[in-house]
Parts: structure tokens; C-alpha cells; sequence
């Protein structure tokens, strides 16, 4: 019977032990932490950021309760808990020291059996700008960019002192609201020191002229200029070193300007400012040595072959002064409907004279083995009526052979309220990117109960047809023909083009590089 009561009490002795051995005979081991990849199992580290997938590796894991991070609890899938192992994410809102100065920089993970902690710090990806912009006064600048956090300064390259008066982060730590320092800026960064790091971008932002209202204006017009970042604006230059008349900065990416008497040869525009001097990408007054290749017609004579005249029907000729479109620089051509153009009516039709204005066969470019996409048509216009209806179609080919559409006009589409009529002469821009080649594609279309093709059948005036199908082109020699016609059309159902409806004056035709 003694010997029954001593084995009883050393089993027991050894079930008491087991379960403490089960139990973990303690509180949790952290050894270290792993990315979960089989593959890198012996890549350890001691720190990540928000969100990442880790695996925390030590012993005594079992009776797992909770494991927090920086104080922050995790969830966890006790499928992915064993006594050696825990598979967890690091929550996405966890504490960093940037969102939470002073936080443990901990993992600490609690059992049924005691707990432990085990430094590991958390941490943001570093800050990056991606772009700045200027407001209409110049003195705010918004930083975008991403993982803003914990910002502590902004500074800019300007003379002491160079933080920013202000800032304000967004939530989402994408974008900076900052009051830019006075004094002239030298180039260099704008830097945003984080918790995590320093972002830099460029800075002064680079002063931009990206259109000009009329590239061919005369001496006493007042133009528009458009860009980015026109700041503290002290001079505007015209071709030949002449400032202008006046000018008025409207707000940080418009600028207006009076053109001044003088000017006798083209050259760049140029704004001086804060930011520095930059120029406009085309030529100014480009009408005054109209070189070729590249201008089409400067519409100061008829019936010539080259590039200052054209072909088109009798009455669609103003010679200067063009009296019915004032400022024109010399003679134009025009459109003035004499009759209505009803709906779904294609370009040729009986619209009254005149119709078209069809240009010479003059070389675009001295190389037409060019990409395409690297050049714009361009030409001025002058709407005499509100322009409400119709469009302007664009065709190649040659003398009553315009074999194919290669683009229309019709910015009354766009505008507001639907009726275009700027004040006075206005620059069109249409990138050859945006043109149908006749080159590609070989659309056939029928004409008078017959098939036509654009491609095979270039002795025949095709006018008529709608255009269908078709490609961008690639190169310039993919156009085949030189020779443009402008052609009233009204490619709409509706509303009809009432007489006098496209009362319109074109001069100035280039194919220039760039917009």
C-alpha cells in the first residue's frame, strides 16, 4: 500500500511538470524576427514599417493572448500561432515615432503564462515630392508627394531666413501647404525634414510659357500669354529687344502683354521674373520672314505658287488692310457662308462661294522622314460671328483632288455656352499627332454609286465622303500629299449653320516642331 502512495505521488509529480512544461514552464522567448519567405528564413531584422507580414521566432508562444506593437494590438489567426512560431501583420495604423514621439518601440506579447517585450522599432518609408505648384500670388507653395510624415521643417533655397513662415500637412500626408520665405530664390531644393528622412525637389519651379493668344500679333494688340509659375514678372521682351507697351500679370499662369511698334524680324518672346527668364517655345511674328519649308501661306497674294499665296475661289481673298478682320497682318482668306448648311452636310457642298480655300503643294518639312508626332499645324483665325454650328474641315491632296480628311475644327463644341468668338486674331494649334494619316488604312468610300479609295484613286475629288476609320501618322512622308484645303462642313445633325454662321478669316498656315 506505501509503495501504491509513493508511485501515486510520482505520477503526479510528473503530470504537474508537464503541464508546466506545456504551459511554458515561464514567460515567452522572442529570439528574433523573419520575413515569412521560406526562402529567406535567416533573414532576420529590427524594424519594419506599418502593414508588413513578419514572423516573430523565440519559444513559449502557447496560450498566446495578444501581441501588441508600440502598444498598438495586432490581430493574429491562432491557425499561424505554435509555441515557436507567430505569423502576424503589423497593423497599418500603428504608431511610428513620426505619427507618436516617444512610443516603446516594442513588440510585447502576452500568454496564458506571462508576457515579454522584444525591441523593434517601426518606421515610415521615406518622404518624396513629386511636384510643386505655385499659387495665383506666388507666395503659397503646395508640395505634393507621398509618406509626409512627422514633418518638422520645410525650408527653401532663399536667404536666411529659409523655413517656411507656415505649413499645413494634410491627413493623408501626401501633400504640404507651406507660406514661401521672402527673398530671391537661388537654385537649388525645397527639402521637408521628416521623422524619417528629407525630401528634396528642385526649386524655384522652372517658369514655363506654354501658349501665346496670337503668335502673329501686330504693334498695338494686346495678347495672352499662358504657362506656370509666373511670379513677380518684371519685363516682357519682344523680338528685337523691345519691351512691351504694358503688361499685367492676371494671375501665377497668365499673363497679358501689348505688343509693341518695331518689331521687323521674328524671334523668341521672353518674361523676366523672380523665377528668372524664359522664353516662348514658337517664334514671334513668324508672318515677318515667312521661311520655307514649314509656312503653307501668308495669304498676301492669289493665284502665286509659293508660300505666300494660295488658291482658293474668287470673293475668299481679303488683301490688305483686311478691313472686315482688323489687325490682320496683310492680306487673309475667309469663309462667309452665303447660304444655310444643314445638318450632316460634308465639305464641297453648296454652301456659296466661296467654300474652300485650298493652298499650294509646299514642303512641310526638309526631311519628312521624321516623326509626325513632333510637329503642329498652325494658323491664326478670326471669328467675325459668334460661331455656334459647322466645323473647318482639314484635307490634303491638290487642286480639286483633296483625296482625304485629315481633321476638323470646331472649338464652339468646347466653349461656353456653346458659341465661340474670341476678341480679335487667335492662334490655332493641332498637333500631326491628332490628324488621320492618308497613308494608313486605305478607307474606302462611295461616291455617286462608286467606290473610291483616298489611297488608289488620287485623281478623284472625294470631298464628299465622311471620314472613317484611318490612322495616326507616323512620319511626315506618311501624309503623301503637301497641298491643304479648309472647307466649311456641318458634320451635325443639327443645328443648322445659318447664313453667315462661319464668318471666319484664316491666315498665317505653318507646320512648326513642337505646339
Amino acid at each position: 500500500m506505501k509503495k501504491i502512495i509513493i508511485a501515486i505521488f510520482i505520477l503526479g509529480a510528473l503530470v504537474q511538470f508537464a503541464c508546466k512544461k506545456n504551459s511554458g514552464g515561464g514567460p515567452p522567448v522572442v529570439t528574433d524576427v523573419r520575413v515569412p519567405t521560406p526562402a529567406q528564413k535567416d533573414s532576420f531584422f529590427t524594424s519594419a514599417v506599418p502593414g508588413t507580414l513578419i514572423v516573430i521566432q523565440g519559444h513559449g508562444f502557447d496560450g498566446l493572448q495578444t501581441v501588441y506593437f508600440n502598444d498598438t494590438s495586432a490581430y493574429f489567426n491562432p491557425v499561424y500561432a505554435t509555441s515557436t512560431n507567430i505569423i502576424i501583420q503589423v497593423p497599418s495604423y500603428a504608431q511610428t515615432a513620426a505619427t507618436k514621439p516617444g512610443v516603446p518601440s516594442t513588440i510585447r506579447i502576452v500568454t496564458s503564462h506571462g508576457s515579454t517585450t522584444y525591441t523593434f522599432k517601426l518606421y515610415e518609408k521615406a518622404p518624396v515630392i513629386t511636384a510643386l505648384s505655385l499659387d495665383s500670388t506666388g507666395t503659397i507653395l503646395t508640395i505634393s508627394g507621398s509618406n509626409l510624415i512627422g514633418v518638422q521643417k520645410v525650408t527653401f533655397p532663399v536667404p536666411n531666413p529659409d523655413t517656411a513662415l507656415s505649413y499645413i500637412v494634410d491627413t493623408n500626408w501626401q501633400q504640404i501647404t507651406a507660406m514661401i520665405p521672402p527673398g530671391t530664390p537661388f537654385n537649388d531644393s525645397v527639402r521637408v525634414y521628416c521623422t524619417f528622412g528629407v525630401a528634396a525637389f528642385p526649386y524655384p519651379p522652372p517658369m514655363l510659357i506654354k501658349s501665346v493668344s496670337n503668335e502673329n500679333a501686330i504693334a498695338g494688340d494686346t495678347i495672352t500669354l499662358t504657362g506656370s509659375n509666373f511670379v513677380g514678372i518684371k519685363s516682357v521682351t519682344f523680338p528685337g529687344g523691345i519691351a512691351a507697351s504694358s503688361f499685367t500679370t492676371v494671375n501665377v499662369n497668365t499673363l497679358s502683354a501689348v505688343v509693341p511698334a518695331g518689331i521687323t524680324a521674328p524671334d523668341t518672346l521672353h518674361i523676366s521674373g523672380v523665377l528668372g527668364t524664359t522664353g516662348s517655345t514658337q517664334l514671334f511674328d513668324s508672318y515677318l520672314s515667312p521661311t520655307s519649308p514649314g509656312y503653307l501661306s501668308t495669304f498676301e497674294q492669289q493665284w502665286a505658287t509659293d508660300n505666300t499665296s494660295f488658291l482658293g475661289w474668287t470673293g475668299s481673298y481679303a488683301g490688305a488692310p483686311a478691313t472686315a478682320y482688323p489687325n490682320a497682318t496683310g492680306g487673309v482668306a475667309y469663309f462667309n457662308n452665303a447660304g444655310a448648311i444643314p445638318g450632316n452636310t460634308a465639305a464641297g457642298g453648296n454652301q456659296g462661294n466661296p467654300g474652300f480655300i485650298q493652298l499650294n503643294d509646299v514642303p512641310w518639312v526638309a526631311n519628312t522622314a521624321v516623326p509626325a508626332a513632333n510637329y503642329s499645324l498652325k494658323f491664326e483665325i478670326y471669328v467675325a460671328t459668334p460661331w455656334k454650328a459647322g466645323t473647318i474641315f482639314i484635307m490634303a491632296g491638290d487642286w480639286y483632288g483633296w483625296t482625304h480628311y485629315l481633321a476638323h475644327y470646331e472649338p464652339w463644341t468646347t466653349a461656353a455656352g456653346g458659341v465661340y468668338q474670341p476678341s480679335g486674331w487667335t492662334t490655332v494649334t493641332i498637333p500631326l499627332s491628332q490628324f488621320i494619316s492618308p497613308a494608313s488604312g486605305g478607307t474606302s468610300v462611295l461616291i455617286g454609286g462608286k467606290t473610291q479609295s483616298p489611297i488608289t484613286d488620287k485623281t478623284n475629288w472625294d470631298y464628299q465622303s465622311w471620314p472613317v476609320g484611318g490612322a495616326a501618322p507616323n512620319l511626315i512622308s506618311d501624309f503623301g500629299a503637301t497641298a491643304l484645303c479648309f472647307a466649311l462642313a456641318n458634320d451635325q445633325s443639327s443645328p443648322v449653320v445659318p447664313v453667315g454662321g462661319m464668318n471666319i478669316a484664316i491666315d498665317n498656315v505653318r507646320i512648326v516642331k513642337g505646339q
